[in-house]
């Protein structure tokens, strides 16, 4: 009895570790399989980030091929303004040459016109003293001898060599006009060829620059409606506004100018009295009426037949019109720093 006892509670010491045995194998594969799960999440995680890698890698290098293409275009791009800068220096330089001789033929020519005039009148006295004589001799015919043949015929010759030297005269101031308008021509063309490429190449806070002349500024309009419109509306008003004006500005039947005589000569003037140009100072205030008065009196003088805006190349710091020579010698300063400091950046590296 005591014998199956005993066997009855080994048996059931047996049942319980088996139990616990089993729990605990249960536990270890539950902790294997959630091993494993983590497991494939990482290399999942790590297969990701190596494809990521490969393709930020394929980026990257697809990048740097095409910083290398937009360096050598810049490189081709920047040899090619160099270039352009030296034609234009060159140009400038013959331009300022050929002003100089323009210039010093004007005076030339001023100074023969001046004896031009002399000559014309002592041509017109000795016309006029050979007419005479020639009526002279013509009712006196009886009366002409040698002598005074051979003095007509002296006359007619220096009447000859007159005419001619007029002539010629004639000539080399045609010469000269045509000399200047080429020069001038040349000028022009080399303005509108740096008009059109400045704005490429200049820094923004460069001295020479682009003005708009005839635009409207915007400024006055946006600190007046600043005060007057709200938040949200503000700066849509005053943009209709400057745009408002902007197209009266270029409108050429609005011509609000009066002609006065000054220094002995006519001018045109900004006539004050006008109607919209009062409205405009009642409604907006004196600097909005002063923003249009100034594109008024820019597209006034530099583009009165066309009435709309133009570029202009610009001394800011003077504010006036700059000339080539100023032009070129910016751009060439400009292009001696940027070489400055991209050596300054190479020495770094």
């Amino acid at each position: 009895m005591e014998d199956n006892n005993k066997m009855v509670s080994e048996v059931r010491k047996a049942r319980a570790l088996a139990v616990n045995l089993a729990r605990e194998v249960d536990m270890k594969n539950q902790k294997i399989w959630e091993m494993e799960r983590y497991i494939e999440d990482i290399s999942s995680r790590l297969n990701s980030m190596i494809a990521e890698k490969d393709r930020m890698n394929h980026a990257f290098s697809e990048e740097m091929r095409k910083m290398q293409v937009i360096g050598m275009q810049n490189a081709k791009l920047k040899s090619e303004l160099e270039c352009q800068i030296s034609n234009m220096h060159l140009l400038v330089q013959e331009s300022e040459n050929l002003k100089e001789e323009v210039a010093c033929q004007r005076k030339e020519l001023e100074q023969r016109a001046n004896e031009l005039q002399k000559r014309e009148s002592q041509l017109d006295n000795e016309r006029t003293s050979f007419y005479l004589e020639k009526e002279k001799i013509a009712q006196n015919p009886f009366d002409s001898d040698y002598s005074m043949t051979v003095h007509i015929n002296g006359l007619r010759d220096r009447l000859t060599e007159k005419e001619e030297e007029l002539h010629d005269m004639d000539n080399l101031n045609q010469t000269l006009i045509l000399r200047e308008h080429m020069s001038n021509n040349e000028l022009q063309a080399a303005r509108k060829e740096l008009i059109n490429v400045l704005p490429h190449i200049l820094e923004s806070n460069s001295v020479i620059g682009l003005k708009r002349m005839g635009e409207v500024v915007q400024k006055p309009f946006q600190d007046v409606c600043m005060q007057r419109f709200s938040a949200q509306d503000w700066e849509l008003r005053s943009v209709e506004l400057s745009s408002l004006w902007q197209d009266k500005v270029n409108n050429p039947n609005w011509h609000p100018f009066k002609q006065v005589v000054k220094d002995g000569r006519m001018q045109e003037i900004i006539d004050e009295d006008d109607s919209d140009l009062r409205e405009l100072k009642s409604q907006w205030g004196e600097e909005a009426c002063k923003a249009v008065v100034n594109a008024l009196l820019e597209l006034n003088e530099y583009n009165p037949s066309g009435r709309y805006v133009i570029s202009e190349l610009w001394n800011f710091k003077e504010g006036r019109k700059a000339n080539l020579k100023e032009v070129i010698e910016c751009l060439i300063q400009q292009l001696k720093a940027s070489r400055s400091l991209k050596r300054r950046r190479e020495g770094q590296r």
